[in-house]
């Protein structure tokens, strides 16, 4: 019985073409860098994930191979192709595989996985190149498993019976002496037979001696007669060994000599120093092969270390063939996806799109007519209109470059023109499996490039379709097709399993892409390289530093309750006086995505002056600064004082532009770095105003420094008009009066109520938490809140009359309030952060965004902000969270918020699987016919060994052989299908075939 040796897993090498996914990958980070989005650490963790169920695949692929088993003939000769049965247990079925039978380090046979059968056996042809008693075999497995990326290899050693490699028997025979045998009986020949009379004579051979002849005999027939006789020999040629061993050459005379004695009919006998054998054909090969030549003839070539094999950039086992027309048209797919996301980024219209898809598809049309694999060539005309359009479309590109300035204008334009036109150019080209993975990196490397420009909702959506696109075509590229397989394919019944363990796949792929992403924080932003845009039309100041609206036009103070209609939403806060008493009528339209790692109000205007109704901005331009990088200098307030030790952190904001928007730069408190594509005015009050409008399709970067703040480091800093009285620094102190000042009109109950609600000995933190306490306990916040009458003070209508007003009038009541009480205060206009959409990791802002809120000045800490509506949390206790948190989140907040949606999703699925299966299944009905149905079922009952309809019969037998209902209605059916198939006189009949369809349902 044969005995199996495993030896450990080795990595073997990796699939031609790998190498271009890893460069993908590393194209893939520094697009995540370059614009910090987190879509694109999507898509590079499930390319980790990827290469990890690769490795795993391929690992367990060949981790199943356990044993096998060969069987040959007992004596062989050396290099003459003899026939041997060969099988190997636990054999993968996904993949590639190559599996080589190995003599010491000698390859003898070669075989693909689609050489054996289900079972994992197969008839092969063996050579042996050199002479010896082989004993053992090494079988070597390299296996990639599913993905079909990287290899690993895994030997057995396998004992067999004997087989003795004889060597060639090559002439000139030696020269040998034969004497008369002393023996009586003792004779091996296996060509001898009896010929002439009965008594067993027959003709003299010549070299025959004399002793031997029947004279009487011979005399009667006029021919020399010699007694054949079985008992005994009269010649013996003995062949006596030099030593132990020989060497070949010397082998083959010897054994040449051996079979000529034999053929003349001579006892034949060899000799070695402690005994005679005597020899016959088969013994003299075994003994030639064991004693003259040694036990072992494979050379003991000491194999190369295993890292030398591993640290090879390909592995030399892929064979090349063209890809199965599934996995061809799934990579188009999957490419055209990724384009059209790209061009979704970019802005471009539907007739670029179509003309890219018709020509992803000629390059389908082109694999799959002649795609015969690495051979294949194309018609010349082919190549010549592939190489004009080539030419044609890089002419395109390269009159785009003129007006290129620098990287990030490159960005935008003929490098995504590039890519696109590479994966279109060499589409044409993907016939084999290599071609096919260098386009697929390709497609990658645009994904990553699109899902780092794409910030709305779809990028989520875009990734999952690419991603199945991707699943199919690498599945389908590796599939192996047995007979078993290739049966219930035809049945339909495979669908189920391979559907099933697609879906599982796909959800253990998910699931390890989320646990990746789990440790992988929300990223910190572009690293100052964003991606600036304004538009070559947007209209222009009208004057420098001066506030204009979305139009192009001054931006006027509105007058109406409901807002002017030249503001963003119809919000006034953006222009340079804000009523309280005018809320406008936001609306719901997007504003604006802004890709940040954590929350912050987007900071666009601050008031300083407030005459007990209106807020008014610093009248000062301010300086301009011409871009596209641009250093924002601090202004009063921004940085702490010299002798503070807080810990600042650079916050990076990109800001894309959805709906017209004034002239007005927003930015997280203390801009430091704002990358913008034109020029700006940075102003004393802390705002920045651009040269032009920002028009829908703009694009800007900032840099903020923040100060780590956090409640306990804003109590420590203790009551700040203490502090304040206290600084002996009297230009700060006058820069800072004009965040002091109180209306006139502010009347006196607003101060008593200041002064009651504060705590004598309290910092200011904890007052201004006593006033929003107070403020969100004793006021309601109402857009429809009443107007204060005309000259009434609005801070005093809103906290003793009506209790009802919008965040204008309750940050005004909360600033007047600390000023009162000696704090340095001011109002500011913008956007909280918006709604955080965890795939693309961008905010999206909507026009009822807009907000004003308090910023107070502390003395360590600068501005910071505080709103009694509305609930940003501090820099210092802002946690980013990961991508997989986020990622999570999406999820449950999906499926929750759309249960509808999804539940119609799940059942059109359905619906169309099963549309899709019935049309197969009437399709392979119509294909195969009635009985052709009948025994694809009866095939699947039986074991894959059996090949024919009597063995798939007999596998019903029980194991005492006896006969039961199961074996009759076995038989039946066997002898039915055979009818139907073999049978010329055969006349199909509906009672027959309702009496077979009986008794197969009868085996179920």
């Amino acid at each position: 019985m044969d005995s199996t040796t495993t030896g450990p897993l080795r990595p073997a090498g990796i699939s031609v073409g790998t190498l271009a996914f890893a460069g993908a990958w590393f194209v893939g980070t520094a697009i995540a860098r370059l614009t910090g989005a987190a879509a694109v650490l999507l898509v590079l963790a499930a390319g980790l994930v990827a290469l990890g169920a690769a490795v795993l695949s391929s690992l367990l692929s060949t981790r199943s191979v356990t044993s096998a088993q060969f069987r040959g003939a007992g004596i062989v000769d050396v290099d003459t192709p003899v026939h041997a049965d060969f099988s190997v247990g636990g054999l993968p079925t996904n993949g590639d595989v190559v599996v080589r039978i190995l003599h010491g380090e000698t390859e003898l046979v070669r075989c693909n996985r689609s050489d054996f059968d289900n079972t994992g056996h197969t008839d092969v042809w063996v050579v042996f190149p050199a002479p010896g008693i082989v004993n053992e075999l090494t079988i070597e497995v390299v296996a990639t498993g599913a993905p079909g990326l990287f290899w690993t290899r895994r030997r057995l050693t396998v004992g067999i019976e004997p087989i003795a490699v004889a060597p060639a028997a090559h002439g000139p025979p030696l020269e040998i002496v034969t004497t008369s045998s002393p023996d009586a009986g003792v004779r091996f020949t296996a060509r001898k037979r009896k010929d002439g009379d009965v008594d067993g004579v027959r003709p003299w051979r010549e070299g025959e001696g004399d002793s031997s002849v029947h004279w009487s005999s011979s005399l009667r027939s006029q021919t020399l007669i010699v007694h054949d006789r079985a008992s005994s020999s009269e010649q013996r040629s003995t062949i006596a060994l030099p030593g132990e061993t020989i060497d070949e050459a010397t082998a083959s005379r010897l054994l040449c000599t051996a079979f000529e004695g034999i053929r003349l009919g001579h006892e034949v006998a060899i000799a070695t120093p402690t005994a005679t054998h005597f020899l016959n054909n088969t013994t003299a090969a075994r003994s030639f092969a064991a004693q003259a030549i040694g036990a072992a003839p494979s050379p003991q070539a000491t194999p190369p270390p295993w890292y030398r094999r591993t640290l090879r950039l390909r592995t030399q086992h892929e064979a090349s063939r063209a890809l199965h027309p599934v996995s061809r048209i799934a990579t188009a797919v999957s490419s055209l996806i990724a384009i059209a996301m790209l061009l979704g980024a970019l802005g471009s219209g539907p007739a670029t799109l179509g003309l890219i898809a018709v020509g992803l598809m000629l390059g389908v049309a082109s694999s799959l007519k002649f795609g015969t694999g690495s051979d294949s060539v194309k018609p010349w005309p082919l190549r010549i209109g592939i190489g004009a359009a080539t030419f044609a479309a890089l002419a395109y590109v390269a009159s785009t470059v003129g007006g290129i300035a620098g990287l990030l204008a490159a960005l935008r334009g003929p490098l995504p023109d590039l890519l696109m036109l590479l994966l279109i150019v060499h589409g044409l080209e993907v016939l084999d499996q290599r071609a096919q993975r260098i386009h697929q990196a390709i497609a990658g490397v645009l994904v990553a490039y699109a899902a780092g420009l794409r910030v709305d909702g779809n990028v989520g959506w875009w990734l999952g379709a690419w991603a199945i696109a991707i699943v199919i075509a690498v599945r389908t590229s590796t599939r192996v097709v047995t007979p078993s397989t290739a049966a219930k394919r035809r049945s339909g019944r495979i669908s189920n399993r391979r559907l099933a363990n697609g879906v599982g796949l796909v959800g253990a792929a998910a699931i390890a892409t989320i646990a990746v992403l789990s440790v992988v924080p929300v990223p910190d932003g572009p690293a100052r390289l964003g991606l600036p845009a304004l538009s070559n039309d947007a209209p222009s100041a009208s004057s420098p530093g001066a506030l204009a609206g979305p139009d192009g036009n001054p931006a006027a103070a509105s007058t109406d309750r409901r807002g002017s209609l030249s503001q963003v939403g119809g919000y006034p806060g953006f222009s340079n006086t804000l009523d309280t008493s005018v809320r406008g009528d936001l609306g719901n339209e997007l504003v604006m995505r802004v890709r940040a790692s954590e929350p912050a109000f987007w900071r666009g205007q601050t008031f300083t002056e407030f005459d007990g109704r209106t807020w008014s901005v610093t009248p000062q331009e301010g300086t301009r600064r011409a871009g596209p990088r641009i250093d924002v200098p601090a202004t009063l307030g921004d940085l702490p004082r010299p002798t503070s030790r807080v810990e600042t952190e650079d916050f990076i904001q990109t800001y894309y532009v959805e709906s017209d928007l004034p002239n007005v730069v927003f930015a997280a408190s203390r801009p430091d770095v704002l990358t913008f594509d034109g020029s700006v005015w940075t102003r004393p009050d802390g705002s920045i105003r651009s040269n032009v409008t920002l028009n829908k399709g703009s694009v800007y970067t900032v840099v903020s420094k923040r100060v780590q703040v956090t409640p306990d480091l804003l109590q420590r800093q203790g009551d700040i008009a203490a502090t304040f009285a206290e600084v002996n620094d009297p230009e700060l102190q006058e820069r800072l009066a004009p965040y002091l000042a109180l209306p006139k009109s502010t009347t006196p109950r607003t101060l008593d109520l200041a002064a009651t609600l504060r705590q004598p000995g309290d910092s200011t933190y904890l007052t201004i938490l006593r006033y929003q306490q107070w403020l969100s306990e004793n006021t309601e916040y109402d857009l429809n809140a009443p107007v204060p009458a005309p000259g009434a003070d609005a801070v005093d209508n809103f906290l003793f009359e009506s209790q009802l007003g919008f965040c204008e009038q309750i940050a005004s009541s909360l600033a007047v309030m600390l000023r009162s009480q000696g704090v340095p205060t001011r109002i500011a206009t913008g956007y909280i952060p918006g709604a955080r959409n965890r795939v693309s990791g961008v905010f999206e802002v909507k026009a009822s965004d807009a907000h004003a809120r308090v910023e107070v000045w502390f003395p360590e800490t600068g501005w910071e902000s505080f709103d009694p509506t509305a609930v940003v949390p501090f820099a210092g206790e802002a946690n980013p969270g990961t991508v997989g948190g986020d990622l999570i989140g999406a999820a449950i907040s999906g499926v929750a918020s759309r249960p509808v949606e999804i539940g119609i999703l799940v059942a059109l699925t359905l619906l169309a699987v099963g549309t899709v299966r019935s049309v197969a299944n009437l399709v392979r009905r119509r294909r195969r016919g009635r009985w052709g149905v009948l025994q694809d079922r009866f095939s699947e009952m039986t074991p894959p060994s059996a090949t024919t309809n009597p063995l798939r019969a007999a596998s019903f037998n029980d194991a005492t052989q006896a006969t039961t209902p199961a074996n009759d209605a076995a038989n039946d059916v066997a002898r039915l299908l055979d009818r139907a198939a073999f049978d010329p006189e055969w006349v199909d009949d509906d009672e027959m075939y309702r009496h077979a369809r009986e008794r197969i349902d009868s085996l179920l």
